[in-house]
């Protein structure tokens, strides 16, 4: 299971509009202190060798690490949580993205198929070169609703 948690003092760097989580627990009511704190604006995922840092407006993810079978449910959620709770396109920032299996591109692909079916896309960006290849090889490059960028998430 995956731990899912939103820390205290992680402003989500390169996360444009990200919001600090809410105020502290309620002090007149002890069982919000066993509560776990989810603001509404942002979420982080830490599974296995993967770390996902999330915003829903904007709707952007930030994938750290390996992403492979066992962290493929915890990815996926994410993603539609994103999707669903964001507008216009969702953007995945790959930059600290080390290793990716099939399972984890086919992921991408169908989420950016489900994205497409509303008119929206999702937006890969710093790409490395070694993962444009494995699109191309996959024919996934062009797949419906993904777009694939070189470059970093565009600041604001």
């Amino acid at each position: 299971m995956p731990d899912v948690s939103v820390p205290e003092n992680d402003d989500l760097t390169g996360f444009p509009g990200a919001q600090a989580p809410g105020g502290p627990a309620d002090p007149t009511n002890p069982a919000t202190d066993r509560l776990p704190r989810v603001a509404a604006e942002r979420m982080e995922i830490q599974t296995g060798s993967m770390r996902v840092a999330a915003t829903f407006e904007p709707p952007m993810l930030a994938i750290d690490g390996d992403v492979d079978v066992s962290v493929l449910p915890a990815l996926v959620g994410t993603l539609a949580k994103v999707a669903h709770h964001g507008r216009g396109d969702v953007r995945v920032d790959l930059a600290r993205l080390r290793r990716v299996d099939v399972g984890g591109l086919r992921a991408l692909v169908a989420s950016a198929d489900n994205l497409h079916r509303d008119g929206r896309r999702l937006v890969l960006h710093a790409v490395a070169p070694w993962l444009l290849g494995l699109l191309i090889v996959t024919g996934w490059d062009d797949a419906p609703g993904l777009r694939v960028v070189s470059g970093p998430v565009p600041a604001g």
